[in-house]
């Protein structure tokens, strides 16, 4: 059996977009866009964390 990962990660964008977007108004009707545009971030990157594994070598490009 294998893992669709493409499917899996578009879950994952999704449910991260609407979750961020909630998260962003929860407690304000008129978020910033910054805001808004940081809790989605934060949402996704979280989504995929709970399905995907990253090695160490990842994020040492990431922090270049």
């Amino acid at each position: 059996m294998r893992v669709k990962e493409y499917s899996v990660l578009v879950d994952c964008v999704e449910r991260g977009v609407v979750s961020g977007w909630n998260r962003a108004y929860k407690h304000s009707d008129t978020p910033t866009t910054s805001y808004v545009h940081e809790q989605i971030a934060d949402a996704v990157l979280l989504e995929i964390s709970e399905y995907f594994t990253f090695d160490d070598e990842v994020f040492k490009e990431i922090d270049k």
